[in-house]
C-alpha cells in the first residue's frame, strides 16, 4: 500500500446506491484510499472537508456525449485544483471527444471495462498521469494533428514546442512510458528522452507529472 493513501479521497457520485457501495468497498480494498459516496445522478464538485486531493468518480451510465460535456463544463473544474474527475460507465458506442480532457477530466472508463482498470487508472492519477482508453487517446492525437500552426495557443507559440514534441507530450499526459512512446511514434527511446529533455526545458518543468499538468491546460 502506498504511503500517500491518506492524502487522497475517492468520492463516488451516482444514482445506484448498491453499485456505489460495492464499488467503494472494492476500491478501498485494492487501493487503501478512503471512499465516500453520494447517491445523486449528476456531476458536480461537492463541498468536502478534506485537506488533500479528491478523485471524483462520476457514474455516466446512459449519458450521451453532449450531456457529459455539459456536466463537466458546469462543474467549473478550473476553480477546483484539488479535484481529479474520473468518469466511469461511459458508453463505448458514443463518440467521446478530447474536449473532456481539456476541461480537466483525468480519467475515463467505458462501461464494459474490468474493475481492475479502475485500480490501474487510480494508480496513474496518483502519479500525476491521465488514464484514457486507447481509442480516445488516438482521437486526441488525431485532433492534435489536425490543428493548423496559426491556431496554436499563445502559450505554445511562446514555448516553441515542435509538432513532434507536442505528440510526445500528449503521450506523457496519457501515462505512456518512454519505451511505449517510442513504439507508438516509431522513434528510438534515446530520441524520446531527447524530446522530453527539450520539452521540460521549454515549458520550465522538472517532472513528468508537472509536464502532464501543463499539457492538460495548454494542449
Amino acid at each position: 500500500m502506498s504511503i500517500d493513501t491518506d492524502k487522497w479521497l475517492i468520492y463516488i457520485l451516482g444514482p445506484q446506491k448498491m453499485q456505489n457501495e460495492l464499488l467503494a468497498a472494492f476500491l478501498y480494498k485494492e487501493t487503501g484510499i478512503v471512499c465516500q459516496i453520494e447517491n445523486r445522478d449528476m456531476f458536480f464538485c461537492p463541498t468536502v472537508d478534506w485537506p488533500g486531493k479528491i478523485m471524483l468518480f462520476c457514474d455516466c451510465q446512459m449519458k450521451q456525449y453532449p450531456d457529459l460535456l455539459a456536466l463537466v463544463v458546469a462543474a467549473n473544474l478550473s476553480k477546483r485544483p484539488n479535484f481529479y474527475p474520473l468518469l466511469f460507465n461511459v458508453m463505448e458506442k458514443i463518440n467521446v471527444g478530447d474536449e473532456l480532457v481539456r476541461l480537466g477530466v483525468r480519467g475515463l472508463f467505458y462501461d464494459d471495462e474490468p474493475l481492475e482498470n479502475l485500480v490501474r487508472g487510480i494508480a496513474a492519477v496518483r502519479q500525476g498521469e491521465i488514464w484514457l482508453p486507447r481509442q480516445l487517446l488516438s482521437s486526441c492525437l488525431a485532433s492534435l494533428r489536425r490543428r493548423e500552426k496559426p491556431e496554436r495557443s499563445k502559450e505554445l507559440k511562446s514555448t516553441l514546442l515542435s509538432f513532434r514534441e507536442c505528440e510526445v507530450l500528449q503521450l506523457v499526459m496519457a501515462g505512456y512510458a518512454n519505451d511505449d512512446i517510442a513504439h507508438k511514434l516509431s522513434l528510438s527511446p534515446h530520441t524520446v528522452r531527447s524530446h522530453l529533455y527539450r520539452i521540460f526545458r521549454k515549458i520550465k518543468v522538472s517532472s513528468r507529472q508537472q509536464a502532464a499538468a501543463w499539457a492538460v491546460k495548454n494542449i
